[in-house]
């Protein structure tokens, strides 16, 4: 018997997009809205209806005598579906009868869909129209596919699929596959659209107005965007309903795919805009609530707190309050651990372990674990990853190997780089890549802003780390070389306490070495003086300054510092500039500012420099080229040196020789506070420049300090401004094992 030829189901040759498009039409649905407040849960009915679409592929029908297994979904919960449709049934039963009954009677789409928005529809807002017409079509559209599914298994599916032609449409199922393909893209269009439209509706209004331009955009083309969803619905359901006609007609026709895809097209162009609407929306509200966690914790950092538990839950929160772990994840650590101690927050981005600033604190913390008693302190290392969205699998991995080699705690998971807490590290501590160390006391009170200077330059003395201790610490100091060098070399601590003549020199550059030294014997034998000469190398000590240890010790130029103490000793300095800088906020240098400035411009250059003492005072330091001149020009100042000492007559010297050409300069981080500094030869304020600079340790004798750096640089006379770098490098050995002064971590 032939099949019943049925009516037309759409008037294919209708324009899609006119009528909506029309002014007066879309005046008119706006004129069927007349909500009357009444509203539903609609994201448990779209979980209901994306499980039906996915379910009820036509890929999964099937001829063989096993039944299909149908995959569960976790998001499946029945208890909370029956809640979410226990009013709805009827109704999304009632728009699909009348989708249904239009579509079979040849019903125009737009006339259809008008007369949906116009019934039922009219009462609710216009994300649950959306969601109950779709509601209404993913019941009719499964009804179908599951007789489908079950007709090879089930004698009563059998049955229904008989009334249904379904042995015929399976026969065809290759015939109709651009059909079902169109269909499906068009139902994914569909889903995509409305799950936009309902995160419009979730919007929290306390941070978006609405009438913020994209709100404003984005609620005049919500109902245009409704109107095509709920016309896609209806002619997707006329599609079905001309799959039980089964015509030959039908089966070889392309128009109806052709519209399918018409309106897929046009629903995803409705998509994307809509989408870039609620992207700038999204965009506002992560930024109202930014500014307003940023004063929350603002105002919690400025509260005094009986402890400081509640404040490290505000740094970092977590589920189960352990949110660091100790060298791994499997051992966590609670934040009540942290309770009443005072804390250190190490701030830097992975490359942590480069940080010869480190090598001091790790010491110290060590020092006090080893002892077997609890820390009266405790280190907490806040990876910062950047950029914002990297922290990814690889990321997370290297995290957790640094973590490992540490021996304090570790944030895990890191805090997000654009949280709160980051972003007022990086304002108000002034996080910048370079690690900072801030200290929190008992309370949770910030006393320091970068405690990590203070450490390195009095270890242990630097307890409880704030900016009182650090004042007071420096308020005790005067510039002597025993400050200078600390008990870095014992030896030397005892030639200070004897006041013999003391010279510490330092440079790359072998030839001004041999040089020097050998003039400078050459005028104590003259002199009659013993000078005990010493070798500390340069600024951020590299390869080339071991080579030049070697050097100096295999041809007995003089005595020479190991590497390790060589990268302390100029650690040291850099923190003393950094940390009085950070209590003098900007005034003046003072001397001991000044001297620290000299000795590093000196001590940034591979040149030849020198430092000439007796005992603790008498100390006179000046650049290569300059005391090579005075020293060959011994005659005319060794008279002198009965009545002013060696030093005093050395350095008149120097006033009588002294040349207006010079070019000296200083190398800072760009995180630096120093923004002025003063010319150790003319005393003038040197001039400022921006060096970006990126250097191989191996094969550059005068390394880079930073990918970018302020270079300070004085000029006088004919001389050329010149700029140079200096990296912050690890120390190669273990601080315990590296002649670290004792004081500094006891």
């Amino acid at each position: 018997m032939a099949p019943v030829k049925m009516p037309s189901l759409v008037k294919y040759n209708q324009p899609l997009f006119a009528a909506s498009d029309d002014g007066t039409v879309m005046k008119n649905i706006q004129e069927t809205h007349k909500p009357d407040g009444r509203m539903f849960d609609v994201k448990p009915v779209m979980i209901v209806v994306e499980q039906i679409f996915r379910q009820a592929a036509p890929a999964m029908l099937t001829t063989t005598s096993q039944a299909p297994a149908v995959a569960e979904s976790k998001a499946h919960d029945d208890s909370m579906n029956l809640d979410a449709l226990g009013g709805l049934s009827y109704t999304i039963h009632k728009i699909g009868c009348e989708i249904t009954c239009k579509c079979s009677g040849g019903s125009d789409s737009h006339a259809t869909t008008m007369a949906l928005l116009s019934g039922t529809l009219s009462l609710y807002s216009w994300e649950g129209k959306a969601v109950l017409v779709l509601a209404a079509f993913a019941m009719s559209y499964g009804e179908f596919w599951l007789t489908g599914q079950l007709y090879a298994v089930n004698p009563l599916a059998k049955s229904v699929a008989l009334l249904k032609q379904m042995p015929e449409l399976l026969e065809h199922v290759d015939a109709l596959k651009p059909k079902f393909d169109a269909l499906n893209n068009l139902i994914k269009e569909m889903l995509e659209l409305t799950r936009c439209i309902i995160e419009f509706s979730n919007l929290p209004v306390d941070y978006i107005s609405m009438e913020a331009p994209a709100m404003v955009t984005a609620l005049s083309h919500i109902p245009t965007a409704v109107y095509w969803i709920i016309k896609s619905a209806v002619t997707s359901s006329a599609q079905i309903i001309g799959l039980i006609s089964m015509s030959h007609e039908y089966l070889v026709s392309t128009s109806e795919a052709w519209e399918l895809s018409s309106l897929a097209h046009k629903v995803n162009n409705i998509h994307g805009h809509l989408k870039k609407q609620l992207e700038i929306c999204l965009q506002t509200i992560d930024e109202k609530k930014s500014i307003e966690a940023y004063r929350i914790l603002e105002q919690l950092i400025q509260t005094t707190h009986v402890d400081n538990v509640k404040i490290k839950r505000a740094f970092f929160p977590s589920k189960d309050d352990y949110p660091f772990i100790r060298g791994s994840v499997d051992k966590k650590v609670h934040v009540e651990s942290l309770r009443r101690k005072i804390v250190l927050l190490l701030f830097s981005d992975l490359q942590i372990t480069e940080e010869e600033h480190l090598t001091f604190l790790s010491a110290l913390y060590q020092s006090h674990n080893s002892h077997g008693q609890e820390n009266i302190f405790e280190v907490i290392w806040v990876p910062i990853v950047d950029p914002i969205n990297d922290l990814n699998r690889g990321k997370q991995e290297a995290i957790l190997k640094v973590a490992g080699e540490m021996p304090w705690l570790t944030a895990y998971p890191p805090p997000h780089p654009n949280s709160a807490f980051v972003k007022y590290a990086r304002k108000e501590w002034r996080f910048n890549k370079k690690a900072i160390l801030v200290a929190l006391d008992g309370q949770g009170k910030v006393t320091n802003p970068n405690a990590l200077y203070m450490i390195n330059i009095w270890g242990g003395l630097a307890y409880p780390f704030s900016t009182e201790r650090e004042e007071a610490l420096w308020r005790a100091e005067t510039w002597r070389l025993h400050f200078v060098v600390d008990d870095i070399d014992l030896v030397l601590s005892s030639w200070i306490l004897e006041k013999r003549y003391i010279c510490l020199y330092g440079g790359e550059d072998i030839d001004w070495i041999k040089s020097f030294t050998s003039k400078m014997k050459e005028i104590m034998k003259a002199a009659g003086v013993s000078i005990e000469m010493v070798y500390v190398g340069k600024a951020h000590p590299r390869a080339p300054t071991k080579k030049i240890i070697d050097t100096v010790l295999r041809e007995r130029i003089s005595a020479s510092w190991p590497f390790e103490s060589i990268s302390f000793f100029w650690t040291r300095l850099d923190s003393m500039l950094h940390s009085r800088m950070q209590i003098q906020k900007g005034t003046e240098a003072d001397r001991i500012q000044q001297e620290v400035i000299t000795l590093l411009t000196y001590g940034n250059s591979a040149r030849g420099w020198a430092l000439l003492a007796r005992g603790d005072l008498e100390m006179f330091v000046n650049e290569g080229r300059a005391l090579i001149h005075v020293l060959d020009n011994y005659i005319s100042w060794k008279d002198k040196i009965p009545e002013k000492g060696f030093n005093g007559a050395f350095q008149a010297g120097h006033d009588l020789h002294r040349t207006a050409d010079h070019c000296v300069r200083l190398v800072l981080p760009s995180s630096s506070p120093v923004h002025q500094v003063t010319c150790p030869e003319c005393r003038k304020h040197m001039e400022r420049y921006l060096l970006f600079q990126c250097c191989d340790a191996q094969l550059v004798p005068d390394p880079a300090a930073a990918a970018t750096a302020n270079v300070a640089t004085a000029a006088a006379g004919a001389a050329t401004a010149t700029a140079g770098a200096a990296t912050a490098t690890a120390a190669a050995a273990s601080a315990l094992q590296s002649g670290i002064p004792t004081r500094l971590i006891e």
